[in-house]
């Protein structure tokens, strides 16, 4: 177990304390403290459609929440035990959530790991971005898996129809990415001559890294919902930091990425306003005023030559220039949406358009200073709402590569559902030096599922 994990887990210890001690004043002699326990199994298996049809995970899920409410307040756990029996691991047990809430006449005040979720998109995280997600199996985990709590005080003002909020959050907390050797790893791996390395974040907590971030909702207008943002956050999608190691005797020559973050001031919005009884249009946007990106100090090309030229490798020893900064810079990022939501005949149809914007671009870093994605969204319940069937897209404009879910939901009984879909990954070869995600690279990993929940 890593620092970080270990410094969390202290720290969500602290908090659960805490939240127990508060618990036992505020509960004493008070005979209306109700205790509530539901929970859910599911039993999820994901195959491959294309290749060698290999099973992607297969694995039993419990969770189960906890409330002790009282009056003008409660306590709340979600623990998560999760065996994967494809891969013969030991069962995780995860804790998602647990926090302590109090109501007061105005404010209301919430302490422990918590989930906290902002911001209007359908395919993508914008203002949304405090609450960490696992993204270790990616798209083969339900939606409402992929959140993990954040460890934070939250406090909420109430002003009329109006809401000051307040998070303020000690610690970092990375979401849960793939290791690098699973087929879900983010970063594509390429036929190098000198091995590459991938390392974790190298976490050294100080008071710099204690994260602040207020949201002002704006509900007195009946036709509009308006949110307003402002946070000094690290944003949870990682820069990766490159060091070569030319002179490491008796090591060979190598070459290491890094996994980093970086504490920025940003500022966001997100609205939806009714165009009409069943029109609405939706909008967010997220800057971020120092965003770090990869660069390199050569064309792109040369690089791409000397991974299977002698030539121009030499060229490249020549030309390369040492640095470091880890060839990483700091740019001011902006990321924007815009979308109309509709109901037609029964379904509700969403469309979403999204442009990230890189200001004061140097053609050496690798990302493209505009980067245009459009999602799709369908989704209509059948069969007096037993049947629930969705369709969601993603195509990325620049590289040509797209990502289809088809699922449907069927409840067989109260508290019973099986849900079978597929998600399907395609788009051509791109260079190994993209400085973007793109589906391309899952083009093997497209897959089958089916997922059977029992609630109690």
């Amino acid at each position: 177990m890593n620092k970080h994990y270990c410094l969390q887990l202290c720290i969500d210890t602290v908090f659960i304390s805490v939240s127990i001690l508060l618990i036992t004043i505020l509960t004493a002699n008070q005979l209306d403290a109700q205790n509530n326990l539901t929970g859910v199994y599911k039993n999820y298996h994901a195959v491959q459609s294309a290749g060698n049809n290999e099973i992607l995970t297969a694995r039993n899920q419990l969770q189960f929440q906890f409330t002790r409410g009282f009056d003008r307040g409660n306590f709340q756990t979600d623990l998560n035990i999760v065996h994967r029996y494809d891969s013969g691991q030991q069962a995780e047990i995860l804790l998602r959530e647990v926090y302590f809430e109090r109501y007061f006449s105005r404010t209301d005040l919430r302490i422990g790991k918590q989930k906290i979720l902002w911001g209007r998109a359908n395919g993508g995280f914008i203002t949304d971005i405090l609450s960490p997600v696992d993204l270790r199996e990616f798209l083969t985990q339900d939606p409402e898996d992929l959140r993990i709590g954040l460890t934070s005080i939250n406090a909420t003002f109430y002003r009329g129809a109006n809401s000051l909020q307040f998070v303020l959050a000690p610690l970092f907390q990375k979401d849960l990415l793939p290791e690098s050797t699973s087929r879900w790893f983010p970063v594509q791996t390429i036929e190098s001559p000198l091995p590459v390395q991938f390392i974790d974040y190298d976490f050294n907590p100080t008071l710099k890294d204690v994260q602040l971030a207020f949201r002002y909702a704006f509900r007195n207008i009946s036709w509009i919902d308006l949110d307003v943002m402002g946070m000094r956050w690290k944003h949870p999608t990682p820069a990766y930091a490159i060091d070569i190691n030319l002179f490491d005797f008796p090591n060979l020559p190598s070459i290491s990425l890094k996994e980093t973050y970086h504490n920025s001031i940003m500022g966001g919005f997100s609205a939806t306003v009714q165009l009409s009884s069943d029109l609405f249009f939706i909008t967010e946007a997220l800057y971020v005023h120092e965003r770090l990106f990869p660069f390199l100090p050569v064309p792109i090309s040369l690089v791409e030559d000397a991974l299977t030229s002698v030539p121009s490798a030499i060229q490249l020893l020549q030309e390369f220039e040492l640095r470091d900064d880890g060839y990483l810079i700091n740019k001011p990022w902006l990321n924007g949406m815009a979308g109309v939501q509709t109901e037609f005949f029964g379904t509700s149809l969403s469309a979403q358009i999204y442009l990230e914007t890189i200001f004061q671009y140097e053609e050496k870093i690798l990302s493209q200073q505009y980067f245009p994605y459009v999602t799709l969204l369908a989704a209509r319940p059948f069969l007096r709402d037993r049947l629930q069937v969705l369709a969601l897209s993603r195509y990325n404009f620049y590289a040509e590569d797209f990502w289809v879910q088809l699922q449907g939901m069927y409840e067989l009984s109260d508290g019973l559902e099986l849900t079978v879909g597929t998600n399907l990954f395609a788009g051509d070869d791109f260079t190994p030096f993209y400085g973007h995600f793109t589906f391309s690279q899952y083009r093997q990993n497209s897959f089958l599922f089916a997922r059977f929940a029992l609630f109690f």
